[in-house]
């Protein structure tokens, strides 16, 4: 009868086979992106790969290749230095050596974009949006469309 194990006993022998022989400090890597890149370089990034060179007189140091939008490709090329450099504080050693910036356009399509900021409706809003859905008698309509216009006012810009 085995005992019950945590799941991150696990989970480095199941994705061996995907991620290499790094699967660790790549899936760390993947997990912790947009903590490590800022919020605004992770929406506009993927990391694809870590390729590591081995030389005998020195330590592996890998290349990170990191898929880009297109539009946003030189704008990251010049935060490389920054992003290898957090990059090394995350793993707390020098672990990257350089950023290789592919443009792929299919992997970059299907990421998420950065939500729109939202702001508090104030009691006049309120007040028109309940007004405008009042005559609606079918209480599930009246509250998808009272939903509606809040989410509609809150991401308006002024």
């Amino acid at each position: 009868m085995s005992k019950p194990r945590p799941l991150s006993d696990l989970v480095p022998g199941l994705t061996k086979d995907i991620l290499g022989k790094k699967s660790l400090l790549f899936g760390k890597m993947i997990a912790e992106w947009p903590h490590i890149a800022g919020a605004d370089i992770a929406g506009k990034t993927t990391p694809l790969e870590l390729k590591y060179a081995k030389k005998l007189d020195q330590k592996s140091q890998a290349t990170l290749h990191l898929a880009v939008q297109s539009a946003y490709a030189l704008e990251i090329s010049y935060q490389k230095a920054l992003l290898i450099e957090r990059l090394n504080m995350f793993f707390g050693y020098p672990a990257i050596k350089d950023i290789k910036i592919v443009q792929q356009t299919n992997v970059m399509d299907n990421k998420a974009g950065a939500a729109a900021p939202v702001r508090p409706l104030t009691l006049q809003q309120e007040h028109v949006l309940d007004g405008i859905v009042a005559e609606i008698q079918e209480n599930d309509l009246q509250t998808a469309l009272k939903n509606l216009g809040k989410a509609i006012l809150s991401r308006q810009i002024n």
